[in-house]
């Protein structure tokens, strides 16, 4: 089928980033892919039996949850690092270094 070619060359081509979808958008029938659904991969798009995430009596979960289900608790730290850059630190153009600003002022 289609959808298992696009797949396939996709793999073969892009191998680390992950399982292509033929039908990625969601429609009337499904949501989109949410962080912490479970499901498989049938004809091209995603099937999702439930979410990982949520608790067993949340609306999404209309079809059932495995028996003892509870949900998963992530313990996820921020990535952002509010710390002072380093002097002659190496960033994109678009971060600014305070200490730069101050600089500026004060010779302008």
């Amino acid at each position: 089928m289609d959808y298992d070619i696009y797949r396939e060359e996709l793999a073969i081509k892009h191998p680390a980033y992950g399982h292509a979808l033929w039908e990625p958008s969601p429609r009337e029938d499904y949501t989109a892919v949410e962080i912490g659904d479970v499901g498989f991969i049938r004809e091209g798009r995603f099937h999702r039996l439930f979410n990982i995430l949520l608790p067993e009596d949340h609306p999404s979960h209309q079809d059932g949850v495995p028996q003892d289900h509870e949900p998963l608790l992530l313990r996820v730290t921020s990535p952002t690092n509010t710390g002072k850059l380093p002097p002659n630190n190496l960033r994109s153009s678009g971060v600014l270094d305070k200490s730069d600003e101050h600089r500026l002022k004060a010779a302008g």
